[in-house]
């Protein structure tokens, strides 16, 4: 007894609150984390940025006439962004959520500081196909829900004084003439509408550096900075930058060019003068050579800065910073993978990302996406391959600075028109737009110019593509890889899967697939719900750890692959959701995800994530528990106490399918026996310990210990935020976690609650009752619900209920954004505040139809599942014929 509650006081068993101190940078103390629109603002820059995200209104449908400017939207409900049309259950898959149009409107001011200054608008993305209007003039048109797109607004908005409106009309429903273009019946994944990302308000002079947006520059625009050479600790390095000059008249200008250390000091300068004609474009080009420097690698994501500056008669006219990795790739064939010149020995591990959440689709924040970049990085993963399309420039951002390996891609997944040329024509613009606009990003290693999965895309688009991506990047390091026929064909830089001894592949997919029983009802023990519970999710760990240790023994050409995939997601095509994930839809670990973090050596470090010696038990000490106790740890040996009596110390598993992994299971062969508790010890559970000490050369270097739960007692609160704190901008969203524990404290894995939230301060809970956000069903005794800021900052009270057991409360508090926020309060403070009890979207047959009609309709939804899955079939076979 004793024991037990002085190892409760000590280590908090049961329920572990950790906190993670990150070492960050000046920059992130001085500023924004997440860069805007490509570029981290310049405090007292004349280049001014602002969060545009708050004071919108939503309505959910069309409407006509709503692009005007006396249009009455004063029915239409609040919306900040990112915004996702509505609050989905935890399951939104198989077409549940809405598709169609949906309108945004906002008002608001702005504010010149140079009569010739220039305004616009940067939508990071916006689902589907969109139009943009402002004070009623139809800005663009745009076709594609990933890639940004950027507004100049300068000649139809009002001086300051004077209210201005911008509308937006989105629309995600199906679409074939631009990417991905299938049918959302027949897709893996789904496309959650609404402006879902980040919008930013951006004012320059009237001399500044170009937009790639809006600039026709092939290999330039804006800043590009690449890596042409290192040696050693030696770099040489390219700047190109494009100032546009939209005054009447020729300016003579000063581009100052400032490599900046991770602290901001400067480390090399660069001056150069130009002249600009009037109303004119000219690109500039300067190489570097920097002696000395710290380079960026993936064990070491050490980042510098490149500030350029405009001067004009001695005045900055405009200024900011682009946030690079010095770092060079090379892919070598047989001799494998070299960064920095240097061979990588390690295998790169990790997995696939889509990029929604449970309850909010797509429509997650950039702190999420750092919590995924983050969770992923220290559950082992050295890459994330990114299911298919451009993820979030905040998830970019995390994977520089995290050291975490990743890819871009175009949107594609089993699908080419053959029939309407500007598909065609869209996705090379596609493929422009994404390499310039991912081409700064330090970890992106391979670039998915062909479209995912798609075997019949005609040889000359995929090359084509191709081509395209080097005339956009023609510096060392850019790799194009699709599947490795399609790569042979369309003549791209190297393979998923493959065999070919000279040109280096990697597994794009793996740990799912050939164990699905049937296309229809999609069961696998590869795909788990938490809820399912410990046997469950300890059958689908092991099998991942087989499947895990085929990827370690293959030659140096393969460099590595990612498992699908690290998080549970929606689909389109299937009613369930994909259940595979090392993490589920709100982000709780699996007992796979301690398999792949198991796998780092125990002094492994990186910058900003926890590493070092781990031990995970899997035995829950229940009714349902294992006789054999199985454990994932990186140390060399593990010793395991149980009631009492030290049992074994042990190396890890010698089975043959363990073999190859660095750090194999521990397996304890026929340790727990419930009937020994209901018998010997039942008048003793709280004397129940099983403890398990890592041991590594003979010292004991971590220790967890285990105490049988007795009967549900209370709730414990806790923050998932992973180091990042609420920011106060209407849309940052952080997870709280309700725990179910017995008096002890000890979490009851088995209980089956429904916990109510309440929050008392500026913030709110994303659902309610009709979508299940609150109150939220336990999985292994957790409850998540999800907390979104207000505007406004402050001391944020949450508390939880459940019936019968002890509430608990936890106060946070919301940290002002450093980012200004454009929004009219007036017209925000008049707007109709949402439900969170929005009910589910459910596409359903229309009853008015004849029958006739609704019979087809079935048989014609019947067909495309069908379709899809001797697609999906064709294409595990081929990855599997040549994946080892």
């Amino acid at each position: 007894m004793s024991n037990r509650r002085n190892f409760i006081k000590k280590a908090g068993v049961g329920f572990i609150l950790v906190i993670l101190f990150i070492t960050v940078s000046a920059e992130n103390c001085k500023s924004e984390k997440f860069s805007t629109a490509g570029f981290y603002n310049v405090e007292g820059s004349p280049r001014e940025v602002y969060n545009f995200n708050p004071g919108w209104r939503f309505h959910k449908g069309d409407v006509k006439g709503a692009e005007l400017v006396n249009f009455d939207d004063s029915k239409w409900e609040a919306a900040n962004l990112p915004h996702g049309l509505e609050i989905l259950g935890e399951n939104g898959s198989g077409g549940r959520n809405y598709q169609g149009k949906a309108w945004y409107r906002k008002q608001f001011e702005i504010q010149n500081k140079e009569v010739e200054g220039r305004t616009y608008l940067y939508f990071e993305a916006i689902m589907g196909k969109c139009k943009i209007w402002v004070n009623g003039n139809l800005l663009v048109e745009h076709f594609g829900g990933y890639l940004p797109i950027a507004v100049d607004l300068t000649d139809v908005i009002n001086p300051k004084g004077k209210s201005n409106i911008v509308a937006v009309l989105a629309d995600n429903s199906d679409d074939t003439t631009y990417l991905p273009g299938k049918n959302q019946s027949g897709l893996d994944f789904a496309y959650f509408g609404g402006i879902y990302r980040d919008t930013y308000l951006i004012q320059t002079a009237s001399v500044h550096f170009s937009f790639p947006e809006l600039s026709k520059t092939v290999a330039g625009a804006g800043v590009f900075i690449a890596t042409l050479d290192v040696n050693g600790n030696d770099a040489k390095m390219e700047v190109r930058t494009e100032l546009t000059n939209e005054s009447k008249k020729a300016v003579n200008a000063t581009v100052k060019i400032v490599l900046e250390d991770e602290e901001l000091q400067p480390v090399k300068e660069v001056l150069q003068n130009v002249k600009l004609k009037a109303q004119a474009k000219q690109q500039f080009s300067n190489k570097l050579s920097v002696n000395n420097v710290h380079l960026w690698h993936p064990d070491d994501p050490y980042l510098h800065f490149v500030r350029t500056e405009i001067i004009i008669n001695g005045k900055i006219v405009d200024q900011m910073r682009t946030r690079v990795g010095i770092r060079l790739f090379e892919m070598k064939g047989a001799e494998g993978l070299f960064i920095n010149k240097k061979f990588y020995d390690q295998k790169l591990i990790g997995a696939n990302r889509h990029q929604d959440y449970s309850y909010i689709g797509n429509a997650l924040p950039n702190s999420g996406q750092w919590r995924d970049v983050k969770l992923l990085r220290e559950g082992g993963c050295r890459i994330i391959r990114v299911g298919h399309y451009p993820q979030d420039p905040a998830f970019y951002d995390a994977c520089d600075e995290l050291g975490m390996l990743t890819t871009t891609a175009n949107p594609g997944w089993h699908f080419f028109n053959f029939k309407n040329p500007v598909f065609e024509e869209r996705l090379y613009n596609d493929t422009r737009e994404l390499v310039r606009r991912d081409r700064n990003v330090a970890s992106i290693l391979m670039w998915e110019t062909a479209l995912n999965e798609t075997p019949s895309q005609p040889d000359r688009a995929m090359n084509n593509m191709h081509k395209i991506a080097h005339e956009e990047y023609p510096f060392p390091g850019m790799y194009t890889v699709t599947d490795h026929q399609e790569a042979k064909k369309g003549g791209l830089d190297m393979y998923y899967h493959g065999d070919d001894e000279n040109v280096n592949s990697f597994n794009r997919e793996y740990g799912d697939g050939w164990e699905v029983d049937n296309w229809q009802s999609q069961n696998a023990m590869s795909r788990v719900k938490m809820e399912w519970g410990e046997k469950a999710m300890l059958t689908q760990a092991l099998r991942q750890a087989k499947e895990l240790n085929d990827r370690y023994p293959t030659p140096k050409v393969r460099i590595g692959g990612a498992k699908w995939a690290g998080i549970d997601h929606q689909r389109g095509y299937h009613p369930d959701p994909f259940w595979g994930g090392l993490l589920n839809g709100v982000r709780l670990p699996k007992y796979a995800y301690y398999v792949y973090k198991s796998q780092y050596s125990a002094d492994y470090k990186v910058k900003g994530i926890k590493t070092g010696p781990m031990l995970f038990n899997t035995n829950e000490l229940t009714q349902t528990s294992p006789k054999d106790v199985v454990i994932f740890s990186n140390c060399d040996e593990v010793r395991l106490y149980w009631l009492g009596e030290l049992l074994a110390t042990q190396k890890p598993s010698t089975e043959k399918a363990y073999a190859d992994m660095p750090h194999p299971p521990f397996v304890f062969k026929n340790v727990f026996d419930f009937e020994v508790i209901k018998s010997t010890w039942r008048t003793k559970t709280k004397e129940i310990e099983m403890i398990a000490e890592g041991l590594i050369d003979g010292k004991v270097v971590i220790r967890d210990v285990k105490n049988y739960p007795e009967q549900s007692a209370g709730l414990q609160l806790s923050i998932a935020d992973e180091g990042m704190n609420l920011t106060a901008d209407g849309s940052d969203i952080i997870p709280v976690r309700a725990t179910i524990v017995d008096p002890d404290g000890m979490k009851k894995v088995l209980a089956s609650e429904y916990v109510y939230f309440e929050v008392d301060g500026p913030a709110e809970i994303i659902g309610g009752k009709f979508n299940m956000g609150n109150p939220v069903k336990t999985e292994m005794g957790i409850a998540t619900v999800l907390i979104r800021a207000s505007i406004y900052s402050g001391k944020i009270k949450i508390s939880a209920f459940s019936n019968g057991l002890k509430s608990d409360s936890i106060t946070i508090e919301s940290k002002p954004s450093s980012l200004k926020k454009l929004f009219d309060e007036d017209y925000l403070k008049a707007s109709i505040k949402p439900s969170s009890n929005q009910t589910v979207i459910i596409q359903k047959d229309r009853g008015d139809m004849p029958m006739d009609v609704i019979e087809l309709q079935k048989e014609l939804k019947q067909l495309r599942l069908e379709k899809v899955g001797k697609e999906q079939e064709i294409m595990e076979l081929r990855s599997q014929l040549k994946e080892h």
